[in-house]
């Protein structure tokens, strides 16, 4: 959803506000206290309240906010790279946006989770993005480095699985993400070293 323009002061309240939920919902969850996203963003609980009613306006605020800048994150990798494989691994490449997607798609509530589902512009851009995912995936299988027995719904359930079961907020988490990151990378690369079983899984399969 598009928002309008606001004065340069409301503007800083607003990232400010965004910054410190995106921060403290990845490190704490979603069910942190807003009391504490304002402390942290350094605005009054009242100012917090006006720009978003409740927490699933900010919870769209900040999936709006990762899901963009991912998408123009993407979008770059692509133009910029070479090769399909190296604009594959530049778009799912270590990424603090792609961290905070996965990480929040994968801790909301049923009844969030349904609010994010039937918000328009949320819909749009993760289509866009998911479309992006696909274009880049049938290109590196063109190509030859990506392993033939995958499909797109496979890259990106790897993908949000390293989000989920890992610390986080410390150095050594972030190690850990990206370690295991690369290593779902280097899974994909061909050849193949081991045949997998069943069918690859396709985006339909999956609860996007």
């Amino acid at each position: 959803m598009s928002e309008p323009v606001l004065r340069a002061d409301a503007r800083r309240n607003r990232d400010q506000i965004v910054a410190a939920a995106t921060s403290l919902f990845v490190d704490v969850g979603p069910d942190v206290a807003l009391e504490t996203v304002a402390r942290e963003a350094g605005v009054g609980i009242a100012t917090l309240y006006r720009r978003f009613p409740d927490r699933e306006a900010l919870l769209h605020a900040v999936l709006g906010d990762a899901l963009g800048g991912l998408l123009a994150d993407m979008r770059s990798a692509r133009d910029r790279e070479p090769t399909a494989w190296g604009a594959l691994v530049g778009a799912l490449g270590w990424s603090h946006r792609l961290r905070v997607v996965l990480a929040l798609t994968a801790t909301v509530t049923p009844q969030e989770s349904e609010g994010l589902q039937h918000d328009v512009w949320l819909g749009g851009v993760r289509d866009e993005l998911v479309g992006l995912v696909d274009a880049l995936v049938t290109a590196a299988q063109h190509e030859g480095s990506l392993r033939a027995d995958v499909a797109t719904g496979d890259v990106i359930l790897l993908m949000a699985a390293v989000s989920r079961g890992l610390p986080q907020g410390t150095d050594s988490a972030a190690n850990a993400y990206a370690r295991a990151h690369a290593l779902v990378l280097d899974a994909l690369r061909a050849p193949a070293v081991t045949r997998l079983p069943g069918v690859p899984t396709l985006v339909g399969d999956l609860p996007l």
